[in-house]
């Protein structure tokens, strides 16, 4: 009698596993844009690639770099990703280290990378 109501138990916590999943790896889709960046530069040796981890619902964003991790505030304009540090907890003023531009992907302002040649970042995630 309880064999039958254990399998009906398991059954329903393995769609109930199998349907969270599915919502939580469609929440992270959303959540996070993975961006690879490089500059256009002919000189292999003078090429700067970093990653760009913007997460749109946290408004943070990490830098990823050879020699580790940076991560920023994050501030989402009608045409860019602003990123950098906010001057106080009430959030209200940013001060930019890098701008994204949202429609073509490309590092329109950079505080500390000289932008002689564009830097282009494509979306690792296919969004």
């Amino acid at each position: 009698m309880y064999a039958g109501i254990e399998e009906n138990l398991v059954g329903m916590i393995n769609k109930f596993i199998l349907i969270s999943a599915f919502i939580f790896s469609s929440h992270i889709n959303a959540e996070f844009i993975n961006l690879e960046c490089k500059t256009q530069n002919e000189n292999v040796d003078r090429i700067a690639s970093f990653n760009l981890l913007i997460g749109t619902e946290s408004r943070k964003a990490t830098q990823i770099l050879k020699k580790g991790q940076l991560q920023m505030d994050l501030l989402i304009t009608d045409s860019h990703y602003e990123i950098g540090q906010y001057t106080s907890e009430e959030k209200t003023e940013l001060i930019p280290v890098m701008k994204v531009n949202r429609a073509t992907l490309q590092i329109d302002y950079a505080k500390y990378i000289d932008l002689v040649k564009p830097i282009i970042c494509k979306n690792n995630l296919g969004k």
